[in-house]
């Protein structure tokens, strides 16, 4: 799939003819056989080519973003500083010590930078240990380690770790402790921040991240503090990159029953896009695992 399909839907050829200039359809053809080749070539497929665009795009921009948050202090804007904060101190809640698990683990899917990790930290992540960030770009990650990787546990001695990986490929029991070898159970609280919609498969990103929540209260919380309205704008600007727009409180309800054995129960149901919800708080949906 180009970028030209998505954007110019299924119409009869005369519409076509009159509204898209010749000389654009014959390149979006040449294009379209150029990529085919390519694909056959390498061996790759949709989600590869997904992957590469986006490893592509973040790589470029990581030192600009790094740099930028740095400047800020590592602070959004207020109102959406507040929507991330409100966010992380969902994730952390669920991190905290019980009987059964006395010092949790928490994922954050997407980490670019390390951008919510003083969010985190805010929010009562007082170990460095107890964090574990993977993103698709190496140079986000490099950004990431250098400002937020030499913190260490004193008592274990280790420190949080930011791993460049594709979420869906990874092998996360090696941050399992204690559980033979197996990555399913290992988090207490998995976050998507500003990311799920970056992700070429959000069902089965969902199903990964099902597979990696403790049962009995992993918390699963998705936040986009610039809202649902505001992901599907990049969805209709870019619809390869960004495939589709965040779930809708009834998209997950549905979701919910078709995947009954995610056994996940809708805690925080999200603001629908264009609602004023959406507008006054951005996007947040809480899962707990039950």
């Amino acid at each position: 799939k180009t970028q030209f399909e998505p954007l110019t839907p299924p119409m009869p050829p005369a519409d076509r003819n009159r509204l898209v200039p010749t000389i654009q359809f014959e390149m979006f053809q040449n294009d379209k056989l150029k990529l085919k080749a390519l694909t056959e070539a390498h061996g790759y497929n949709e989600r590869d080519l997904h992957n590469i665009y986006q490893r592509i795009t973040w790589d470029a921009s990581a030192d600009a973003k790094a740099v930028g948050a740095d400047i800020a202090g590592n602070k959004m804007k207020p109102e959406l500083q507040e929507r991330v904060s409100r966010a992380c101190s969902i994730a952390v809640g669920a991190t905290l010590a019980t009987e059964e698990s006395p010092r949790g683990k928490l994922l954050d899917v997407g980490c670019g930078h390390g951008a919510i990790v003083s969010s985190l930290v805010e929010a009562g992540l007082t170990e460095p240990d107890m964090y574990v960030g993977i993103d698709l770009s190496p140079e986000m990650v490099r950004n990431a380690v250098e400002r937020y990787g030499e913190e260490r546990n004193g008592r274990t001695g280790k420190g949080r770790v930011f791993v460049a990986d594709d979420f869906f490929a990874h092998d996360f029991s090696v941050y399992a402790e204690g559980n033979g070898g197996s990555e399913e159970g290992v988090f207490d609280s998995i976050i998507f921040c500003s990311s799920l919609h970056d992700l070429p498969d959000m069902e089965g990103a969902i199903s990964k991240a099902v597979s990696l929540l403790r049962p009995n209260g992993g918390k699963l919380v998705i936040v986009h503090p610039q809202g649902a309205m505001h992901v599907i704008g990049q969805h209709q600007a870019n619809p390869v990159m960004v495939s589709r727009g965040l779930p809708t409180a009834n998209e997950w309800i549905d979701l919910i029953e078709k995947f009954s054995d995610w056994g996940l129960s809708l805690e925080h149901v999200p603001a629908d896009p264009r609602s004023d919800g959406d507008i006054k708080d951005g996007y947040l949906a809480v899962f707990k695992k039950t």
